[in-house]
């Protein structure tokens, strides 16, 4: 009896690794979640009306979810948000982002073979993070010349190179 038991625990073991290991247990659990939650989810309270900037963030993030293939998150963010099934067109996205339309075709033959916007927008960021942060490495820069001139204009002395003061002869 304890043999079997044993026998068992290993066969588990082993299928729960197989299934691990191919990626099967884990979209098996996000469906149970998903269908859960679909279940449970009270279908007579109307969902609050979704303001732009929200539609455009549920957009590109269900954009992102089915380009990574998290199908059920994107049912559940559906769900959530009330979404009615109408999607926004990527040319639409792209408008309303301030990208050009041709990002919208050049990227991908639709919005599921597309690199999601998201990344984009990302990407964006942080160029825009790093120009800032080259722009404030300049901006001290330029204060300490000037605090550097401004030494020498009070001491008399000149500068022939911003960072080197000499006394006049």
């Amino acid at each position: 009896m304890a043999e079997s038991s044993a026998q068992e625990a290993d066969l588990k073991s082993a299928l729960e690794a197989a299934l691990h290991g191919n990626g099967v247990l884990s979209e098996v659990k996000a469906r149970i979640r998903a269908e859960a939650f679909l279940a449970l989810n009270d279908k007579t309270k109307p969902c609050p009306a979704v303001c732009r900037e929200n539609l455009i963030l549920n957009e590109l993030i269900r954009e992102y979810l089915e380009f990574n293939q998290y199908s059920y998150t994107a049912v559940v963010l559906d769900a959530e948000s009330g979404h009615t099934g109408e999607r926004m067109h990527r040319k639409v996205l792209c408008r309303e982002l301030g990208y050009p339309d041709e990002m919208a075709e050049a990227e991908g033959n639709g919005a599921s073979t597309a690199i999601p916007l998201l990344y984009s927008v990302l990407a964006a960021l942080l160029r825009g993070k790093e120009e800032s942060r080259v722009q404030a490495e300049q901006d001290a820069e330029a204060e300490k010349r000037s605090e550097i001139h401004a030494v020498a204009n009070i001491t008399g002395a000149t500068c022939q190179d911003p960072i080197v003061l000499q006394r006049p002869q």
